[in-house]
């Protein structure tokens, strides 16, 4: 027993003999230089330490407390309440402050770049004072000068806010660290663990990397990281290893992406401003191969650009859910290459407003569309692509072309020097915006050549309503519009059925905005904007956009087709030739056939200085009545082709400033038409409505004639016949105003003998207010009876209209019997 008691007073005497001897022999004063120092010589910070303090027992450690490291002259980078390690004793024999699991705790990280690209995370070793005091004391007392290092073996940090202002790519944020655990720092692979989170959502990285003091070295360093963000349901990952051949260039590098996000838009609890598209089951894995160089320096775009331009991928599995479309989806998008040799495909379901879409394509070999991606297509591709109808939408309910069976196939090459893609399509019907089409086929081949010409030979597009082909060429060049050239000619063509497609509903009227009145000061009057004095803008530009379309476009196509369907008549033998250069648009002639007649008419607008000028002439053009009311916003009276003759002219920037200067005169006329009944009560007034009745009447003929100027139509001649009603008149009618002043002559016929006043056609074409009219003695006129062998009410009308030019003749009026003529007799009133 005494020697086991004299044995544990020997250990605790050696034990406080050591401690003792390594007291005095450490110089702390010197430790706490050294270990800012060494801080200093290897990471450029300096260190900045309210308290500190190294103790010995039970074991050398290190305690700061409101710890600051900072750049010179930049935001502190760190600021830290405590900050302890454990030393390692030994070490510091060889010249070297070796920290052994360092804890931070209650700190803030504050990582920023300025405008001029420096940041205060940059980690540049100082070089001064290379040499400091050993703290180990010598007998004499004097202190030994020697080159310190700065190490450690792990470092723990917890309850730490890290947030960033990057000045230079306009970014900021956020967020807490929960925990940071490095350990095995000097080990050949030191291993990562983070937990974060940000607004209430968890992240954490976890992984390995090789050797730090190789990771500027020139030997291979590796890595292998894992993320996750969220939790449950919304929890992803991204995996990314890799190996790096030559880290001080950047040479050879490896690099292997791995994940699945439940929706891309995740990042957002992240990085809320990001404005990610929405991208639901996105994930897939990328292998990558290179050597990018130094990226040291180069800002967030020139560093993707680095990247894109000498990374190449080596193996491609991407796939995305779906992603929204302005007017559709894009759902089961798949993008895949096993290898560079191997091919490239991309597959998706599409939907484009009600019609559902299989695409199914190819771009050669991945290396190869690589290549190409790089050159700008100098290096062609060999190009595969297919499109079939579906039968379900995205959402899963019937397609709108779930019967259609169609197909387009292309398959070619594509290049910027020379190209060759050929098109062929078919499908038992085809839906389109406003149309169905039957019996649906296409073909077409597109060559390009030497970047600057594209041209589109043999295209042929048949249907039941559609039979086109023709072929184009296309002259691309720099500074300068491209040049459209080529013939488009239609076999044949129902307008009617087709009108979804190019009939669009005329646009409804603009009200003008009310001018500011002006606010009278004194003797002096001042507009309200001028009250307060503004900065007067430099003069924009007054160019309208649709005048900077036409001036963008360099065009000649010959125009044909044999058969035209419009409005329920035959057109046939339609030409034109359309040329648009520098702004300046002609088709001129216009030829065809309509009812018999030979159509002729030219149409211009040069738009290539302001203000804009055009005209039209018509000798004559057949057009369907209901397009002229839907194109001058007037309600659909009448129904029928109009047949159209004379000459208008217009000057301006606008629809306003045309309308107000166009001159001119017109003729319309029309034969065997139908009119709505309230037309013709609005002529005759209410008393004469109830015998019209409603709805449509046939309309034997109706000649107008007229001449435009001042933003005025006076009609000289207004003549028309239905039924056993006609009236006849002039007067004028606002083109900008709608205000109409008529004096008509409305007639019932009875048996050959009329009914007739005069009446006064007043109001807007919106809202017509009809009044009889008195003669210049202020006396209302009533006519009853006449000559039963007056002339026909069309043929003076029809003839004025049309300027001379012939047209088709009325039929022939018949002959009725009416129980209202015979009690006109019987009372003596008719003979």
């Amino acid at each position: 027993m005494k020697k086991l008691t004299g044995g544990l007073i020997a250990v605790i005497v050696a034990f406080v003999g050591v401690s003792v001897a390594t007291h005095v022999l450490i110089d702390q004063d010197a430790l706490r230089e050294r270990v800012a120092v060494a801080l200093r010589h290897q990471t450029g910070l300096s260190m900045q330490v309210r308290h500190s303090s190294v103790q010995l027992l039970p074991w050398p450690a290190f305690e700061a407390s409101d710890v600051v490291l900072t750049r010179d002259g930049q935001t502190p980078l760190l600021k830290a309440h405590t900050i302890h390690a454990g030393i390692a004793i030994f070490a510091l024999l060889h010249r070297e402050v070796r920290f052994q699991d360092v804890v931070i705790e209650k700190a803030t990280v504050n990582l920023v770049r300025g405008l001029d690209g420096q940041a205060n995370w940059s980690l540049t070793p100082d070089r001064e004072d290379e040499d400091a005091s050993l703290p180990v004391k010598t007998q004499s007392g004097q202190r030994i000068h020697a080159h310190w290092n700065l190490s450690l073996d792990g470092l723990h940090v917890a309850q730490t806010a890290v947030l960033w202002n990057d000045r230079l790519s306009h970014t900021s944020g956020s967020f807490g660290l929960d925990s940071l655990d490095l350990a095995g720092l000097r080990s050949p692979s030191p291993w990562i663990s983070l937990q974060g989170h940000h607004a209430g959502t968890p992240f954490t990285l976890k992984g390995h990397v090789g050797t730090l003091s190789q990771r500027q070295g020139t030997q291979p360093w590796a890595f292998s990281i894992g993320t996750t963000l969220g939790e449950g349901d919304r929890r992803d990952w991204l995996n990314l290893d890799g190996r790096i051949g030559n880290p001080s260039k950047m040479e050879n590098v490896l690099l292997t992406v791995q994940g699945e996000w439940p929706n891309l838009q995740d990042a957002h609890r992240l990085f809320p401003h990001a404005n990610l598209p929405d991208v639901p089951a996105l994930g897939g894995d990328v292998a990558l191969q290179g050597s990018p160089g130094p990226l040291t320096g180069l800002d967030g775009n020139a560093l993707l650009h680095r990247l894109a331009e000498t990374m190449t991928p080596t193996r491609v599995h991407l796939h995305a859910g779906s992603v929204v479309l302005k007017q559709g989806a894009v759902q089961n998008l798949h993008l895949d290459s096993a290898g560079p040799d191997a091919a490239l495909t991309v597959t998706a379901d599409t939907q484009w407003r009600d019609t559902a879409w299989h695409v199914e394509a190819g771009a050669g070999t991945m290396q190869q569309a690589v290549a190409a991606w790089r050159n700008g297509l100098q290096t062609a591709v060999p190009l595969t692509a297919e499109l079939r109808s579906q039968t379900t939408l995205l959402s899963g309910g019937p397609s709108l072309n779930a019967q259609d069976k169609a197909r387009v196939a292309v398959s070619g090459t594509i290049g910027a020097e020379n190209g060759h893609l050929t098109a062929d399509g078919s499908g038992k019907t085809l839906h389109l915006p406003g149309a169905l089409l039957h019996d649906v086929s296409l073909h077409g081949t597109l060559e390009t050549h030497d970047r600057e010409s594209l041209s589109l030979d043999g295209v042929t597009f048949g249907s039941q309503e559609l039979a086109l082909d023709g072929a184009l060429k296309v002259v691309l060049g720099q500074d300068v519009p491209p040049v459209v050239s080529g013939n488009i000619h239609a076999a044949k063509m129902d307008l009617d059925v087709l009108k979804g497609i190019w009939l669009e509903p005329a646009l409804p009227a603009v009200a003008v905005p009310t001018v500011t009145p002006a606010t009278s000061q004194g003797n002096k009057t001042v507009s309200a904007q001028d009250e307060h004095p503004v900065a007067i803008p430099s003069a924009p530009d007054l160019t309208p956009s649709w005048v900077k379309r036409l001036r963008a476009q360099d065009v000649n196509l010959h125009l044909t087709a044999d058969h035209v369907v419009f409005a329920g008549r035959d057109y046939t033998d339609l030409a034109t030739r359309l040329t648009l250069s520098g702004g300046h648009l002609r088709l001129d002639p216009i030829s065809g056939q309509a009812q018999g007649l030979a159509l002729s008419g030219m149409m211009e607008l040069d738009a290539s200085a302001l203000p804009v000028s055009g005209n039209v002439t018509f000798q004559p053009l057949i057009l369907p009545a209901g397009l002229l009311e839907t194109r001058f916003g007037m309600p659909l009276l009448l129904q029928g082709p109009v047949q159209v003759l004379g000459y208008l002219s217009a000057k301006g920037n606008d629809a306003d400033e045309l309308r107000q200067s166009l001159e001119g005169h017109l003729g319309l006329s029309m034969v065997d038409g139908q009119v709505q009944s309230t037309l013709l009560g609005q002529m005759a007034g209410s008393a004469a409505s109830v015998v019209l009745g409603k709805g449509d009447r046939s309309l034997r003929c109706l000649g107008l004639h007229m001449t435009i100027a001042n933003d005025m139509a006076h009609i000289d001649t207004l003549g028309l016949q239905s039924g056993r009603f006609s009236v006849s008149g002039n007067g004028t009618v606002g083109l900008g105003t709608q205000v109409l002043d008529l004096r008509l002559l409305p007639v019932v016929d009875f048996e050959g003998a009329g009914a007739s006043t005069p009446v006064v056609l007043t109001g807007t074409l919106a809202a017509p207010h009809v009044a009889q009219d008195r003669d210049a003695g202020g006396n209302f006129h009533v006519t009853i009876g006449g000559d039963g062998n007056a002339a026909d009410p069309c043929t003076a009308p029809l003839a004025t209209a049309r300027e001379g030019q012939p047209g088709p003749t009325p039929e022939a009026i018949k002959s009725h019997h009416s129980k209202a003529g015979d009690i006109l007799r019987a009372l003596g009133v008719l003979h």
